[in-house]
């Protein structure tokens, strides 16, 4: 079985519903795909306890989320000059020149905006959307009783702008945005959830473009704006059916970028068991009750 390291587990220091389901996800997906998660680590690393998980795994998965703008927490990109990296599900704005990016085996980011940001420090980065669109607990919510005329969030850039998504347990969040008859969402993933629960939805300007690029990859640029206020009097009264078709396809973009994911970690895991049996160092196999493997010595 192929493993891997998570870097960048939000789900581990962000209390948002977001967060906690991202991280669910990734897990629910490595275990679909038969993939070992052996370790998850928070952004700020203590190299001296993940380094030797980091050497174990076949893979090194950095969860970009909204980590990777304005030029912050670049320096975790770096891990890629010594391990097997993929970098996947964020965004990526005014970051500057970073060759490092050459250097990683597999990148996807979340919206269009911040794939062809990528892709113009010529590498190849695929457009996956959200991790959330595939949480097996939001698209599990139960229909509830529409009994919130409109939902209001807050935003990063005004967090007394309307109810926050932070600080609750995940299925709370959820419920609130459940039981609204149409939601304004200041917030990236409180716009999916509403877009998997068929809320009708608006969408106004946070601290980056994702929530832009999002919507103008449903296809309703029309419905972000650039002020809360804007939002609020533009919420649509129906749901469009353009969104359901982008919430499906999702789905399936990201259990098949999971698979990429799966396929790698193997490919690098018979290299490296390769590389070793050729300097003469023995292979720990299956009926050795390990999958690791280690000096002969």
């Amino acid at each position: 079985m192929p493993s891997v390291v998570l870097i960048n587990d939000t789900s581990l220091y962000a209390p948002h519903f977001g967060c906690q389901l991202v991280g669910q996800t990734i897990r629910e997906q490595l275990a679909r795909t038969g993939t070992a998660l052996i370790a998850a680590f928070p952004r700020k690393l203590n190299m001296s306890i993940a380094r030797p998980y980091l050497d174990r795994a076949d893979l090194v998965i950095i969860n970009a989320e909204g980590t990777f703008h304005h030029g912050r927490h670049t320096e975790l990109l770096d891990l890629a000059r010594r391990w097997p990296c993929a970098l996947i599900n964020g965004v990526f704005q005014d970051n500057g020149d970073l060759p490092i990016l050459e250097q990683f085996e597999y990148i996807s980011m979340r919206e269009s905006l911040s794939a062809a940001e990528v892709r113009s420090q010529g590498v190849l980065c695929k457009r996956i959307p959200d991790l959330l669109f595939a949480s097996s607990m939001l698209r599990s919510v139960p229909n509830l009783d529409r009994d919130m005329e409109l939902g209001i969030t807050d935003n990063v850039l005004n967090k007394m702008s309307g109810f926050s998504p932070n600080g609750e347990l995940a299925y709370e969040s959820l419920k609130k945005i459940a039981r609204c008859q149409k939601l304004c969402a200041g917030r990236f993933h409180a716009a999916i959830a509403a877009a998997v629960l068929r809320v009708p939805f608006s969408t106004w300007d946070s601290n980056t473009w994702k929530t832009r690029g999002l919507m103008q990859d449903i296809g309703l640029p029309q419905l972000h704006f650039q002020s809360q206020t804007e939002a609020i009097r533009n919420v649509p009264e129906i749901f469009d059916q353009k969104i359901d078709r982008f919430v499906e396809s999702a789905q399936s973009k990201i259990e098949t970028m999971f698979d990429t994911l799966s396929n790698i970690a193997k490919r690098n895991s018979v290299a490296r068991r390769c590389k070793i049996a050729g300097s003469g160092l023995k292979i720990f196999r299956a009926d050795d009750q390990t999958d690791s493997y280690r000096d002969a010595a």
